[in-house]
């Protein structure tokens, strides 16, 4: 091979890395997306257990660090929106179930309520490890009469003690924050 043809086979070798190198990195979000909410869906309903839970969480972190702002939106949404479901199924579930079967479905909600946590941690870039503060109710009007509660948000009260009783006994901390009413 002569030394001008050797040159023009790396000069080409070279434009098609260049350019391979280009559309990776103009493509390299596509797909993550939807990668990463099948596995938080997995992770959500409880599909992972031990290492391949860990695995999960840890697919998921690595994924929103490559994604853009909008991307890491749309994730952190979908997890909300399937959290949101799984939950009110966990609660219908819970309900419908006879009383000596409530502590296995609790035992499972808990695992699920931890696993939501730290999802929302890892779909947070800007999380600090440490959990939402509170919103500051806002003041009462004196003369308004205080709200009854609907048979939903007294189910979900209900629920809610239950599922908190039951990780005091196992002395699991439970991301509160995660235990927020269900949107109907």
């Amino acid at each position: 091979m002569s030394p001008r043809r050797r040159t023009l086979t790396l000069l080409a070798l070279g434009g098609l890395l260049a350019a391979a190198g280009v559309i990776w990195f103009f493509s390299r979000g596509q797909g993550l997306v939807d990668q990463t909410l099948a596995v938080q869906s997995r992770l959500l309903a409880g599909e992972l257990v031990g290492r391949e839970r860990k695995a999960g969480v840890t697919t998921v972190v690595r994924n929103v660090d490559k994604l853009s702002r909008d991307e890491v939106k749309k994730v952190r949404d979908g997890m909300a929106q399937a959290w949101r479901r799984i939950q009110q199924d966990g609660i219908d579930a819970y309900f419908a179930a006879a009383p000596e079967e409530r502590d296995t479905l609790l035992d499972r909600d808990i695992r699920r309520i931890v696993t939501a946590g730290e999802l929302w941690f890892a779909t947070n870039p800007r999380s600090n490890g440490q959990p939402p503060k509170p919103r500051k109710p806002k003041p009462q009007d004196s003369k308004q009469e205080p709200k009854k509660a609907s048979s939903d948000e007294r189910l979900f009260e209900a629920y809610r003690t239950a599922v908190q009783s039951r990780a005091r006994k196992q002395g699991i901390d439970l991301p509160v924050w995660m235990l927020t009413p269900p949107r109907r």
